[in-house]
């Protein structure tokens, strides 16, 4: 509605100055043919000098040929300077940028009226201002936008009060492990030494086909056989590697700790306690570390991270 608004304004603006170029062509026009007539009437007069127009009448002629061409010239001007006229005025007109984005207004008068033009604006003010103006009979009050309440804050539930451990739970958190190497081990499976402890000279792996020093003691089993706990303790690692497997270490107390590998069917859990010969899990297929050997039970014990031979502590 706005560019049509400028539009319509470009064109009464381009109407005006044509107009004035003609009426300014017409006043022209009028002033050379009045100024022809009275130079008529000056050649008019009543005395002649015969002697001067023998000398002035090459110059008269002269004279004659170029009013006549000034009024050609005169009477092509006005179109041309008019058509240029209106030409650059549209042009500028086109360059300028939004100079006039609204309607002019008189001062104090409001909106001024043009027909075509300014109905559809005053007819939106006049909606915009009655839907402003206060009923009759009804208090002019302006109610300031309501300000967000604040958010109530969240009210805090009661936490939860622990429930009672059962005197079976607090039997087990508060239960004591002791382990001395006078209490012995239990053995764990029923099958021979495969491959001995041994941290004072190396011992052959047939898979890896080298020596080396061993810190565990390697049992013959045969898979799916049942592995029991050598001692009372507390399982503190459940854990698989490359080499052992599937695996549960175990605390016994006093800096002694037990390590079983080779396992599946695991059945105990992380941090719970398991009593002297109960079952554990059973043996697994061997990994590629112990292909040749075969089927075995990993069995590693420590004293405060120092190896010892669990085979001498069987009983």
């Amino acid at each position: 509605m706005r560019k049509n608004r400028r539009n319509n304004t470009k064109k009464e603006r381009i109407i005006m100055i044509a107009s004035s170029a003609f009426v300014l062509s017409a006043l022209t026009m009028t002033g050379i043919y009045m100024k022809s007539n009275n130079a008529e009437k000056q050649d008019d007069g009543y005395m002649i000098d015969f002697t001067a127009m023998e000398d002035n009448a090459q110059d008269k002629f002269q004279e004659i040929a170029g009013n006549q061409e000034t009024e050609i010239e005169n009477q092509a001007e006005p179109e041309d300077s008019v058509d240029n006229l209106v030409n650059d005025i549209a042009r500028e007109i086109d360059n300028l940028e939004d100079d006039l984005d609204y309607l002019p207004m008189e001062v104090g008068s409001g909106l001024v009226t043009i027909p075509g033009l300014t109905d559809g604006v005053q007819e939106e003010a006049v909606t915009q201002n009655e839907m402003e103006k206060p009923e009759k009979g009804t208090d002019a009050v302006v109610s300031p936008s309501p300000s967000p309440s604040p958010s109530p804050e969240p009210t805090k539930e009661p936490e939860a009060e622990p429930a009672e451990e059962n005197s079976e739970d607090k039997e087990v958190i508060s239960r004591t492990l002791h382990f001395a190497e006078s209490d012995g081990l239990q053995r764990p499976v029923s099958g021979e030494v495969l491959i001995p402890f041994s941290m004072d000279s190396s011992v052959y792996f047939s898979t890896l086909d080298q020596f080396k020093y061993n810190s565990a003691l390697m049992l013959a089993a045969a898979q799916g056989d049942t592995v029991n706990a050598c001692a009372e303790g507390k399982v503190i690692a459940v854990f698989e590697n490359e080499e052992i497997g599937h695996a549960i270490t175990m605390e016994l107390g006093d800096g002694y700790q037990i390590t079983y590998g080779q396992l599946e069917n695991m059945n105990v859990t992380l941090n719970s306690y398991v009593d002297r010969g109960q079952a554990i899990a059973t043996v697994a297929a061997p990994t590629k570390y112990y292909s040749v050997e075969g089927c075995n039970l990993y069995l590693k014990l420590t004293a405060n991270g120092t190896p010892v031979d669990p085979e001498a502590l069987f009983r």
